[in-house]
């Protein structure tokens, strides 16, 4: 994904691959943190989220895009069909690498579910946090702020 977004991003951004445990940046380094499908596939959550917290700059922003869990309703069983049949096939027919495919539901069924997720930033002292829910339920884009 890096080598694609380095190709038609302008010159400017340094581009770094890191772990999300322990990131190669000074302590309040960044003014935001974004991320997407992160979260949900460290081995240590706390742990990552103190680290985004700690290359933040007072007022800083951490916004974050994964799967979630969706609310039960009457269309859950319509959305577990999609997420095991459906995404694992499409994906199989596509790449023919099937493995990716399957990860995902099951990364997204034992992953936190949003309300969850959003308290883990409020325990590690993210204020203002909130969510939204997006693609019936199964992503939640999160957001929180890093106090003054």
């Amino acid at each position: 994904m890096m080598h694609v977004g380095q190709k038609h991003a302008p010159p400017t951004p340094d581009w770094s691959a890191a772990d999300a445990l322990a990131l190669p940046f000074a302590d309040q380094r960044f003014d935001s943190v974004v991320s997407g499908y992160l979260l949900r596939n460290v081995s240590d959550l706390p742990l990552a989220l103190r680290e985004q917290f700690r290359t933040l700059k007072p007022g800083g922003w951490l916004v974050s895009l994964d799967t979630t869990r969706p609310v039960r309703s009457i269309l859950t069983p319509f959305i577990q069909f999609h997420m095991r049949v459906i995404i694992p096939l499409l994906g199989s027919l596509i790449t023919g690498q099937s493995d990716a495919y399957t990860y995902l539901p099951t990364s997204t069924e034992n992953f936190l579910d949003a309300e969850t997720l959003a308290d883990a930033l409020r325990s590690t002292g993210f204020v203002e946090v909130g969510f939204q829910r997006r693609m019936f339920g199964t992503m939640a884009i999160h957001w929180g702020r890093k106090p003054d």
